[in-house]
């Protein structure tokens, strides 16, 4: 069914000047047959063979670029849980930029003036502040919450429930844990995940690695490669294998 046949329907409202390459797909069912409406605003463009959702509303002057999938509800086993594909509400703030190939399931947000890079992955639930930087190849795992004027670089991986508070910089190839036990599918047996937490303002250099529950402090420094086991206080910069205290940050 083309788009035509979903306005008609009121399962697809278009804003004024909307750019849409005839190749970009519209999936208001989801996987147990309930129909959301997609909403798209003024001034938006969606490149060829973009998927877009149902429950999906993308705010003014947004780009989608090709090949983005958007609002894909999540389908099959995950950590303990079985999702069913039900479809959840997915915003996209106006201003945000989805680079080709990137994928948002649904029930993500993402801030205005946020850009997204190529091939990223953000899971189920994941928030995402404005005027956020998110490099290529990224993964985001679900229900993450990241905030405003974050940068992370490419080929990071942000593990499941994490929290990034505002101005964090990650850099490229940073990986997160949070299951300290690694169970996957052990009968009777729950994995207790405790994910890492970067306070404001936090910088962690390439290809550093942070443990499950590791708390890094307000404006700390890990050094390029550290492998961080316990907290990081704030101010402070540490690094090495394992991460230990090196100097105090010097201010401004």
């Amino acid at each position: 069914m083309n788009s035509v046949e979903f306005q008609k329907q009121g399962l697809l409202v278009l804003g004024k000047n909307a750019m849409l390459d005839e190749s970009v797909i519209f999936l208001p069912h989801d996987q147990t047959g309930e129909a959301k409406v997609i909403k798209i605003g003024n001034n938006v463009r969606i490149m060829p063979s973009a998927i877009i959702c149902g429950g999906v509303t993308i705010g003014d002057r947004a780009v989608i670029e090709a090949q983005v999938i958007l609002g894909q509800p999540e389908y099959g086993y995950a950590i303990g849980e079985v999702y069913p594909g039900k479809a959840k509400q997915t915003d996209i703030a106006e201003g945000v930029i989805l680079r080709a190939g990137s994928i948002g399931y649904s029930g993500v947000s993402i801030g205005p003036n946020t850009t997204i890079g190529h091939r990223t992955l953000i899971r189920t639930d994941a928030q995402i502040g404005g005027n956020t930087q998110l490099g290529h190849n990224m993964t985001i795992e679900r229900s993450c919450r990241i905030g405003d004027w974050v940068r992370c670089t490419g080929l990071t991986h942000i593990t499941s429930s994490t929290v990034l508070e505002d101005r964090v910089f990650l850099g490229a190839l940073v990986g997160t844990v949070n299951d300290k036990a690694m169970i996957w599918k052990q009968e009777g047996v729950k994995p207790e995940l405790i994910p890492p937490y970067f306070e404001y303002g936090c910088t962690v250099g390439t290809g550093a690695k942070i443990a499950a529950g590791v708390r890094i402090g307000r404006m700390a420094m890990v050094g390029t490669g550290s492998v961080v086991t316990k907290d990081v206080a704030p101010n402070t910069i540490v690094m090495g294998v394992p991460a230990k205290f090196y100097k105090m940050r010097e201010e401004g």
